[in-house]
C-alpha cells in the first residue's frame, strides 16, 4: 500500500508498506521490518498519544484534519477513514492487539481515529479504550484515555452519533 500526502499541502511524502491486514497492526512483530528510528515523521502523528482532549484546541484539531485530508491512498477503508468516516477509522483499530512498540504502523491509524474522535462519541470511546492498551507511560496513558472517555460521554449526551462523513 502506498500512503502519501500531497506535497503541495504539507511537503511530505509518506510511503508505508503494510505487511499485514489493517486489523492486525502490531509494530513489535520481530519478523517485520520497522521504520528507521531516526526517520522524521510529522509531529501530528503523535498527538493521539500526547495531547488530552482538554488541550486539543481548534488549531490542533485543524492541523490533524488537514494532515489526514492531505493523505492519499488506494485502499478503500483508508479512503473512507480519511474522508471522516468514523466507522472505517474505528474498524481499523478496534480488534488490533496491543503493540509492543509505537511507530508509524500504529500512529497513522490512530491519527485517523483521532481525526474522527473530535466529533464522534463512538470514535472517542474507541480511542480511549485503545489508548489503555498502548505501551506508553502509565500516568499519561490513564490521563489521555480518561479524557477521551469523558469526552465521549459528553458528546453522546449532547447529540446522537451520526455516520456522516467530513467534506
Amino acid at each position: 500500500m502506498m500512503i502519501k500526502t500531497r506535497p503541495d499541502a504539507l511537503g511530505l511524502a509518506m510511503r508505508e508498506q503494510w505487511s499485514a491486514p489493517l486489523n492486525h497492526i502490531d509494530n513489535g512483530d520481530p519478523e517485520r521490518q520497522e521504520e528507521a528510528p531516526t526517520e522524521s515523521w510529522p509531529r501530528v502523528l503523535k498527538y493521539w498519544r500526547t495531547i488530552s482532549v482538554e488541550a486539543f484546541v481548534d488549531a490542533t484539531k485543524a492541523e490533524v484534519i488537514t494532515f489526514v485530508q492531505a493523505t492519499t491512498t488506494t485502499i478503500p477503508q483508508l479512503q473512507r477513514a480519511i474522508s471522516g468516516d468514523a466507522d472505517a477509522a474505528i474498524d481499523m483499530v478496534m480488534h488490533c492487539k496491543a503493540p509492543s512498540s509505537i511507530g508509524i504502523r500504529v500512529d497513522f491509524p490512530m491519527t485517523l481515529l483521532l481525526s474522527c474522535a473530535c466529533d464522534d462519541s463512538r470514535a472517542a470511546l474507541v480511542l480511549a479504550e485503545t489508548l489503555r492498551r498502548m505501551p506508553t507511560e502509565p500516568r499519561l496513558r490513564t490521563k489521555l484515555a480518561t479524557s477521551w472517555q469523558v469526552a465521549s460521554l459528553l458528546m453522546s449526551l449532547r447529540r446522537p452519533a451520526n455516520g456522516a462523513t467530513r467534506n
